[in-house]
Parts: C-alpha cells; structure tokens; sequence
C-alpha cells in the first residue's frame, strides 16, 4: 500500500537488510534440542558434530584450490568463504535464517536500535524470488507504492533474478538521498511496474499513544525495538493518569523484532501469571512465558486489538496473548502467519559476520502455531479499496482511451479523494477524464482531464491528507466503537 489509513506515525523496523520480518530471540534456552550424536541425521553411532570430517575439509580445500588455480578470473578468497557459509544456509530452505557479512551485520544490528538508512521494506527470498514482506509506513519504500507480496524483478536496471538476498539487497540499499529504481510484479498485475524510490535514513519511534475525549485509549506499537517496553510503560502511565477506560492497541503492518521486547510489553498488560507465549525447539520439548510482574496500574480496563495481513511475528504473539490470556477482541484482517524465531549469532564466526538461524517455533498460550495461517481476527473490517493506492506514474502522462494497472490505480485514488468515475476496471473512459477535469477545476489546475506529474503529484497529496484522518480508517473507528461498548464504568 501506498500510505497507511491511520494517523502517519513514525516506526522503526528492518530496512532492507534481508532475511525478511522476523521475532529476533536473543537467548536460547540451555539444552533445547541438542540432540545426541547418534540422533543426528546422517553421523554413526557416537561420531562427533564438532567440525568439519577430514573427508569434508579435503573436499572443501580442493574446491577451493579448483577455483584459485583454473577459474578463468582471479578470485577475492574471503567472498569465496562467505559463499560458502551462505551456501550451508541456503540448503536450509528456510527464508528466515540468513548470513550477513561484517558490514551487513552492522548495519542489522543498527536496525533493531532503530535508526538505519534504506528503503524500508522487510524482504525474503522464496524460489529464487525477492519478495516484499512488509513496508514501514512513511518509507520511501510505502510512498513509492510497494505492497506487501511484490516481487522485486530489478533496480536501476540491473536484474536480481538469481541473486542470494543479500547480494539483492546490497544493490537495493545505498546512501541516503540516491534513488533506487525498481521493476516490480505484482499479482494480477498484467505487466511488470516501475516505481521510483529516494534512499533515507530514518530514526523513528516505536510506540505512539493518544486518547480520546470519552477515555479510549489508542497505543500504536510499529515494531518490537530495544526501547518499545519503555515507551508503553511510560505511554500506559500518562493514559492511566488521564482516566483511561479501555485501549486499542494497534499492531497493523508491524512485521515484528525483538522476542524480549514483546514479551515484556505483554507483561505490563497481562495479569501475573497469566501465559504470554510457548516455544517449541526441534526436539518438541517446550516451555511457556508467563506474565511476571502483573499488569501495569493492576488494569482493569478492557483491550482491542487491530490486526491486519501486515501484523507479523512479534506482533501475532502480541495479539495472541492478548486475545487468549485478557480477553481482546481482534479487529481487522488475519494476519501474516509468521511462527518461528531467529536467534543472531554475532561473535560466533570469529569475523564480525553473522548467522541469524531459525531455531523453535512459538506457539499461542493455548499451544497452536498459526505459521502459514495467521491470527482471525473476532471482528473482519477491511480498509477502502483506496487505502491500497500506488503512486501513479511520472514517466507518463495517462490520458483517455489508454488501459492498464496505472489507470485502474487513478480511478481508485480519485474515488479515494471524492471524485465520482463511472468504473474501476483500469479503462480511461469519458468518465475518468471528466472526474480528472473534476478534480484539476477544485484544485486550479489546468483543466486538460489528463494525468501529468503535477496532477499526479497533486491528486497523492489529497489522497495522503484523507488517509491521515481517522476518521475515514474502518479498522480504527470499528476498534473505538467497540472499546466504548466494553470502557470501564461506560
């Protein structure tokens, strides 16, 4: 989607650093899954797993001597040992695990403090594929119009078709103010787009906050960072202090982050001992986070939760918790269906590179995993059709008798923005260009009923204003509604 249609918050997550959203755990629970020897697929009876074999380390040390000696380049040796690590996590076939380099792990861990340059899109690959997972709103990759799902084909001409992700995504990053210009395939698209983005660098916060008049608190969590448990604990604080009868919490389009920060965000909302989440490593043994310190000011008001595809990881583990263990009522979309956690070794490779493996499932407090599935929300709102609107083309001017996704975008953002067009179907009839014509008269333009830049510029700018207010955000006005029906002493 273009813009999200709640207020414009700022958020910090994973720019396009690879290996897509994810809950990142930062520890591992001692002895989970370590298998016997024996038990490992593969070895004899009491053959150690420490290393490579002799066999193993000739076979890898000829390969290499092969390269060095008879490729018909010279060979950088470090980039032929990181492809071979690189080799190792790719024949995991998990899209979540990944290497990063030196330099690629820097700029992650940068990224989980919340301040990184990029285009802010979350990525994976799937069967060779550069696939967007989600977007941060106010990215330059959301106002460019990326959606979750799109297929990136290349940047600045140059093709990421067979690439690993990382190599895709070094050539999709770079420093801020440079423009990436993409090829996109979107589904039920007929033809591949071409979406032009400006590279920023951008420090935003994780949690916003704001109440109502009649008590109805709305906490905005975009990500799961470093710092997200303190900014609730101190947003809770000043709503609680100012009479607060009932709370949305919103977590659409929050791809996830860090374990530890959910799950401490859960206990300043969950009663003591009521269960937050389980984990599951490869052996099934499992163990269950339960809520410590009770929650914050003894709540007792009651929760809404918005949820919709873009909600991931951390972000199902938040409204399962809070549906399961207090009672919310989940409003919106079902969401992404993301149930694994990534641990990132940092010091392990003894170079500054990283590995960041999946290493157990998390499981909902009743012990279901939604991976592939996602979370049902109680209550199905979906968004205007508007709220899905691309950026329209700069290239080009779009103008009568013409077809395609360009145009079918156009009549969206002009209904969007109270223009009334005779169809949808991507036709640039008679009645789209007496709505353009429409719209240029109340905006003093030149009344042409084409598509130029300055139309175009203008028509997302009306458009960006109408998805700021809330009060044309379904989700949101149905979440309000509901709190209201359920607020403390209403």
């Amino acid at each position: 989607m273009w813009f999200r249609g709640r207020a414009v918050v700022a958020i910090a997550v994973l720019a396009a650093l690879g290996a897509g959203m994810a809950t990142y755990g930062f520890f591992e629970y001692s002895g989970w899954g370590i298998r016997p020897p024996a038990m490992q697929p593969g070895l004899a009876s009491g053959s150690k797993t420490e290393g490579l074999t002799r066999a193993e380390l000739d076979k890898l040390n000829k390969a290499l001597g092969l390269i060095e000696d008879r490729f018909i380049a010279w060979t950088d040796r470090s980039k032929l040992v990181d492809g071979a690590v690189q080799g190792m996590v790719e024949s995991l076939d998990d899209p979540f695990s990944a290497y990063l380099s030196g330099d690629e792990a820097e700029k992650y861990n940068e990224s989980l403090q919340g301040a990184f340059s990029g285009i802010g899109a979350v990525l994976h690959l799937t069967g060779g594929a550069v696939v967007v997972e989600s977007l941060m709103t106010g990215s330059p990759a959301e106002r460019a119009g990326l959606r979750p799902l799109d297929v990136l084909l290349s940047v600045n001409g140059e093709s990421l078709n067979g690439l690993s992700l990382n190599e895709a995504v070094s050539k999709i990053r770079g420093p801020k103010g440079t423009k990436a210009k993409l090829k996109v395939q979107r589904k039920g698209a007929s033809s591949p787009l071409d979406l032009e983005l400006v590279r920023d660098r951008i420090d935003l916060e994780s949690v916003s906050a704001s109440m109502e008049d009649n008590g109805i608190g709305i906490l905005t969590i975009n990500q799961f960072s470093a710092d997200t448990s303190a900014q609730v604990a101190e947003a809770l604080r000043r709503m609680v202090a100012g009479g607060l009868k009932a709370l949305v919490v919103d977590v659409r389009d929050n791809p996830g982050g860090m374990l530890q920060a959910v799950v401490d965000v859960a206990d300043q909302l969950l009663q003591q001992g009521k269960p937050i989440v389980q984990f599951e490593y490869r052996d099934g043994k499992r163990k269950v986070d339960e809520a410590k310190h009770g929650a914050a000011e003894g709540r007792t008001y009651p929760l809404v939760v918005l949820l919709n595809k873009g909600s991931a990881s951390s972000a199902e583990i938040m409204a399962g918790a809070l549906k399961q263990s207090a009672g919310a009522i989940l409003v919106g979309e079902t969401s992404y269906g993301k149930g694994t956690v990534q641990v990132p070794f940092n010091d392990d490779l003894g170079d500054h590179s990283m590995l960041k493996l999946t290493v157990y499932k998390w499981l909902l407090p009743d012990g279901s995993w939604i991976h592939g599935k996602g979370i049902e929300p109680d209550v199905i709102v979906h968004q205007p059709a508007y709220f899905l609107a691309s950026r329209l083309p700069r290239d080009r001017v779009l103008r009568a008798d013409e077809t395609g996704d360009a145009v079918r975008n156009l009549q969206s953002i002009l209904n969007g923005v109270g223009m009334t067009v005779d169809r949808s179907d991507g036709y640039f009839s008679a009645g789209t260009k007496e709505a353009v014509k429409a719209f240029q008269k109340r905006e003093n333009l030149p009344e042409t009923g084409e598509v130029d830049t300055e139309t175009a510029e203008r028509l997302e700018e009306a458009l960006y204003e109408k998805l700021k207010d809330q009060a044309n955000d379904r989700q949101l006005q149905k979440g309000l509604e509901l709190a209201k029906e359920r607020a403390v002493g209403h």
